[in-house]
């Protein structure tokens, strides 16, 4: 071989070696797997109670009915609230019924049922120490517990029934009295919830300017400035209903009496 011969022959292998590099093996990779995202499991939502009555129309029937029978259940708004659990739970003591204050089936039908047969006249369970007003002016103080109607035509007619506040701190019966003239003020609001620190005793006050026949033919005259009112205690046919008036100087009275509602600005007023 000449010498010009074996010098292409190198040039030949090395441009070879150039155009076909060497193949590396393969390294492992040190790379970690990364695992597919994880979802976070919601817990399964509780099936509905198939013994629980909760559509708005259902809740609001039972909660006239408790409102009918007594119990404050607040205002008809179809919704199972806090007021209404508890009126639930007080009429299921009163009741012997287990006091968990579910809305049953079984339980908005005894409530219909007794609301359906709560008498025509408006009958209260006044206790010993209530008052009883009458429209000539007099009073009579309660001595035993007795059931009172209120919407009755008799000799003397009811003009209100007072819950007993004797031994009230006297800031309890103010504020008693200021808050039954302010739902007089608003009538056909919401109720008023009342309460005080110094009493165990608490009512929702309702004030409505429409009067009952016979509330229309006591007032007289005067009826246009008359508004019927009510306390409502905890508990079946706690009520104590009365008629308020009002007069030249917008100040509540009880119709046919000289029994003033005192207001904060006046103080107590006359207390019978």
């Amino acid at each position: 071989m000449s010498y010009r011969t074996a010098a292409i022959l190198l040039l030949t292998l090395a441009a070879s070696a150039c155009t076909h590099p060497v193949q590396q093996p393969p390294q492992p990779s040190t790379a970690l797997a990364v695992p597919a995202k994880q979802h976070a499991l919601l817990p399964a939502a509780e099936p509905p109670d198939p013994e629980s009555v909760s559509s708005e129309r259902f809740v609001a029937a039972a909660q006239r009915a408790l409102t009918q029978l007594g119990y404050a259940a607040g205002k008809a708004d179809g919704l199972l609230g806090a007021a209404t659990r508890r009126a639930i739970v007080a009429f299921q003591k009163d009741h012997g019924l287990s006091p968990d204050g579910r809305l049953t089936p079984a339980l908005s039908s005894m409530l219909s049922n007794l609301a359906t047969k709560l008498p025509k006249t408006n009958i209260t369970l006044a206790a010993a120490g209530d008052t009883i007003v009458f429209d000539d002016g007099s009073t009579e103080t309660v001595s035993t517990e007795q059931a009172i109607p209120w919407d009755e035509n008799n000799s003397r007619s009811l003009v209100a029934i007072r819950p007993a506040t004797a031994g009230w701190p006297p800031a309890a019966r103010a504020g008693l009295e200021w808050a039954t003239t302010h739902a007089l003020d608003i009538a056909g609001a919401a109720p008023l919830q009342w309460s005080s620190t110094g009493v165990d005793e608490h009512f929702e006050i309702y004030a409505s300017a429409t009067l009952s026949p016979r509330e229309a033919a006591l007032a007289g005259d005067t009826a246009s400035t008359c508004r019927h009112f009510e306390l409502r205690g905890a508990g079946p046919q706690k009520r104590y209903p009365g008629i308020a008036c009002r007069d030249a100087k917008g100040s509540w009275y009880l119709a046919r009496s000289q029994i003033r509602l005192a207001r904060p600005a006046t103080g107590l007023g006359a207390t019978r």
